[in-house]
C-alpha cells in the first residue's frame, strides 16, 4: 500500500510540476504580444475611424475628415494632424486632453478648397480617444452636435 501511495504523491508532483511549468511557459510567450512597443520617432500616415460615442459604429463625422491622418512622433510624444473637409460647416472641433475636452489646434487653412488642418496630442494611439465636433448648415437651420471617439491603427 506504502508503494502505492509514494507512486501516487510522485505522479500528482510530477504532474503539477508540469502543468506550473506549461502555465509560465504561456505567459512568457504571450507577454510580448500583449505589450505594444511605441512606435519610433518619425512622421506616419496611420488610418483611423472617427466612431459613435461609446460604439464600434462609424459615425457620420468620418465622412467630414479625410484619410489617413499624420501622426508625428517625437520624444515619445504623438502628435496628429486631421484635415477637415467643409470646414466652414465644422464649426467646432474638440480633442479631449487631460480629461477635459479642448479645442483643437488649427495648423492651416484653404478657403478655396474648404478645407482645414487641426493638430492635438494623443497620448496613447491604442486607446480610443474622446473628441466632439459641431456640424453646422444654416441654409436648412440645422446644427449637429456630435460625442464620438477617434480610433487610430497601428503604426
Amino acid at each position: 500500500m506504502n508503494m502505492v501511495m509514494n507512486r501516487f504523491e510522485q505522479f500528482s508532483f510530477k504532474r503539477a510540476f508540469v502543468a506550473l511549468i506549461m502555465t509560465a511557459l504561456v505567459f512568457a510567450l504571450m507577454a510580448p504580444l500583449s505589450a505594444k512597443a511605441a512606435a519610433a520617432d518619425g512622421t506616419y500616415n496611420v488610418d483611423y475611424t472617427v466612431l459613435k460615442d461609446q460604439t464600434n459604429e462609424t459615425s457620420r463625422l468620418d465622412s467630414y475628415l479625410t484619410k489617413p491622418a499624420q501622426v508625428t512622433v517625437a520624444n515619445g510624444k504623438n502628435v496628429v494632424r486631421l484635415t477637415v473637409k467643409s470646414s466652414n460647416l465644422i464649426t467646432a472641433f474638440k480633442v479631449e486632453q487631460n480629461g477635459v475636452l479642448q479645442d483643437a489646434t488649427v495648423v492651416s487653412t484653404n478657403t478655396a478648397n474648404n478645407t482645414r488642418v487641426v493638430e492635438f496630442e494623443v497620448a496613447d494611439l491604442n486607446v480610443k480617444v474622446n473628441a466632439y465636433a459641431e456640424i453646422t448648415i444654416p441654409v436648412i437651420g440645422y446644427t449637429g452636435k456630435y460625442d464620438v471617439q477617434l480610433q487610430f491603427d497601428e503604426i
